[in-house]
């Protein structure tokens, strides 16, 4: 499935200059949505994950759904005192060089930009 045909993009937000790309339409495409969380599934071990952690108002829905496929358990509080086991991003900014900052980690983008 190609999601980047399912990303909203905004030119100039939230200020001029700025491309702001959305996922929030793969959210209300249940075949998308999905497709995200069967792609997110294939790459961490049921049995090395205690618990999801969602970061900000869309990544609780993601985590939501993974905990639910995984039988586990949902947490959105910024220090559980957990060991991280990776993270999961629908899209990944290269530009931006985040990644770089936590490459001790398994990172899974399904979109690059």
């Amino acid at each position: 499935m190609n999601l980047k045909e399912r990303i909203a993009e905004y030119s100039d937000f939230p200020k001029k200059g700025i491309l702001f790309r959305d996922f929030s339409p793969i959210l209300r495409d249940s075949a998308a949505l999905s497709f995200v969380v069967e792609e997110f599934s294939k790459q961490y071990n049921p049995e090395d994950v205690d618990v999801f952690v969602g970061i900000e108002s869309r990544g609780f829905i993601l985590a939501c759904a993974l905990a639910q496929r995984y039988n586990k358990g949902m947490v959105i509080v910024e220090k559980v005192k957990a060991k991280v086991t990776g993270f999961a991003f629908i899209i990944e900014l290269t530009e931006l060089n985040g990644i770089k900052e936590i490459n001790n980690y398994k990172i899974v983008s399904l979109v690059r930009y």
